[in-house]
């Protein structure tokens, strides 16, 4: 029996000489694999079992794999595919959301938060922006949440206060604080406020966002630690999106 799914390629990998074998994170938020098969020496499939592609699956599936029978693309994203750095930031939340869910796990906000974000991600200026967000928003499906709303230290909630990012307490910290914790992380009052409301903002509020590169340069990095200290996942784009960064800032 035919069954209908419509989904996001997430995942693709070659499966002998002919075959791949894909990935796609359906609607409901669950990752699906799929064998299609000569789909690397046929035309069936066109373009559809690229990466980012939004397409409506046909498929035959009873216990495990199953088999792909035909693709009806929605949306390509074919901007993204455009811009070198935007398409690597693509592969960075695709591979982020990929690498948070477990392989029976159901969760809506993934498929709609990765939906969202490739949506907007066609404005190459705005892919930085986005894949910062989808950070911040993806850190509590791995189990970690951090505090940009008050000191733990203290309790104090006035943001033009806090001057720092602490491991220790795991919270924004005013001056008092770094008696404590001489290694919290220095950041700009402005930073720490812009990650708060990042924190807050619902997903489908990413178009009326805009903030400075510079903001953007210092929240990144703190995003990145705690992405190292707390949940420990290695992404391989991060390593592509970092080497760009030192060749643009060595020319």
């Amino acid at each position: 029996m035919l069954k209908k799914a419509v989904g996001i390629v997430i995942r693709r990998v070659a499966y002998g000489d002919n075959h791949l074998i894909i990935t796609f994170l359906n609607e409901a938020g669950v990752k699906v694999a799929l064998i299609a098969r000569n789909a690397r020496k046929s035309t069936k499939y066109g373009s559809g079992l690229d990466l980012f592609y939004e397409n409506l699956f046909i498929f035959s599936q009873f216990k495990g794999m199953g088999t792909l029978s035909s693709v009806d693309t929605i949306n390509s994203h074919y901007e993204i595919r455009e811009d070198i750095y935007v398409m690597t930031y693509a592969q960075y939340v695709v591979e982020l959301i990929d690498r948070a869910l477990e392989e029976d796990e159901t969760n809506p906000y993934a498929y709609q938060l990765l939906k969202v974000a490739l949506t907007h991600m066609e404005r190459s200026d705005k892919a930085r922006l986005i894949t910062l967000l989808v950070s911040i928003k993806c850190m509590p499906l791995y189990g970690y949440v951090p505090n940009f709303k008050y000191s733990t230290y203290d309790g104090n909630m006035t943001h033009k206060d806090f001057i720092a990012y602490s491991f220790q307490f795991n919270s924004v910290v005013t001056q008092e604080a770094l008696i404590e914790d001489p290694h919290a992380i220095p950041m700009t009052n402005k930073s720490l406020y812009m990650l708060y409301l990042l924190s807050e903002v619902p997903i489908e509020s990413l178009s009326s966002i805009n903030i400075e590169q510079s903001l953007i340069d210092e929240m990144e990095t703190l995003v990145y630690k705690m992405y190292d200290e707390f949940i420990g996942v290695f992404i391989k784009s991060r390593k592509i999106l970092e080497q760009m960064r030192r060749l643009d800032n060595y020319k």
